[in-house]
């Protein structure tokens, strides 16, 4: 009983420290079968819109397996391996729209590096250097996480694990964004033509953890809260104006993934308005 409490402690614990909110001990024991379940797992990703806590889920398989399984685990943010601002601009003038120059939708990515990176991780490749994006300046950074060792692999984003849209679902306009500025359907075709070979990539993992928000209207407030944090600033009207067009980039797919990945996934959580897991369903 006390290992149990110590494991629940640790968690409340260190989920505190990560987001400055409370962790019931309802959802603690659930993390704690979670993490027995995929302990001996060597691949797994994990997706979830803006704000979903898809990285704090990450960091706390970290510590955890680190603590109780004396396990190495090595994250993979699908979000530190963005091209760069001017290579974005080339993509742009390639597919002969400027909305490639905004980071975010698959073909934004260095999916070439991604997949060299995981490839030197299965194969033991050590001392491994790990690319880190900045989101502020939306470049990447000089500086590099250094690896050395590896037990499981997380691959976390928001795109991650995402099948191929839908043709008509791809045609159908669902904001401002695509309305006026994709009209042509040139942004949306090339980059759900991209997430195909992102497959390759998501084939390499063998296990899924989706989390699903409750309804779209959260992720701006969830998106904003975040950004903040990344800025240490506690408002900013400019940024959320920014972000309210910023997140048209990642809407279709975001709502074709909470469409589809609960049927394919191998485990479900749902979240509550408070940004809070009410369930864990596995499949």
């Amino acid at each position: 009983m006390s290992d149990i409490k110590n494991k629940l402690d640790f968690l409340v614990t260190s989920h505190k420290k990560l987001t400055g909110s409370a962790l019931t001990y309802e959802i603690a024991k659930s993390y704690i079968d979670l993490f027995s379940r995929v302990k001996d797992k060597k691949t797994l990703m994990i997706a979830g819109s803006q704000g979903s806590g898809k990285s704090t889920l990450s960091l706390q398989i970290k510590k955890y397996f680190k603590k109780y399984y004396s396990k190495n685990v090595v994250i993979l943010s699908i979000d530190d391996f963005y091209l760069s601002t001017h290579q974005r601009k080339l993509l742009a003038k390639k597919y002969k729209t400027n909305l490639f120059e905004t980071r975010g939708v698959p073909g934004t990515h260095n999916l070439k590096l991604l997949s060299q990176t995981i490839r030197n991780l299965k194969n033991n490749k050590f001392p491994l250097f790990l690319p880190v994006f900045d989101k502020v300046a939306d470049n990447k950074k000089k500086y590099q996480r250094k690896v050395n060792k590896v037990d499981l692999i997380i691959l976390e984003g928001w795109c991650v694990g995402s099948k191929p849209i839908d043709p008509n679902y791809l045609k159908k306009n669902i904001n401002d964004l695509e309305k006026i500025e994709d009209s042509n359907l040139l942004w949306r075709t090339a980059y759900n033509k991209a997430l195909v070979e992102y497959q390759k990539v998501f084939k390499k993992f063998s296990y899924f953890v989706f989390i699903k928000i409750p309804s779209w209207d959260f992720v701006i407030d969830w998106k904003y809260k975040q950004e903040l944090g990344l800025r240490s600033s506690h408002t900013n009207i400019h940024l959320k104006k920014k972000l309210l067009t910023f997140i048209q980039y990642y809407e279709k797919l975001s709502k074709w993934m909470s469409l589809t990945s609960p049927s394919y996934c191998n485990v479900l959580i749902t979240l509550d308005k408070k940004q809070t897991a009410k369930k864990i369903t596995y499949k």
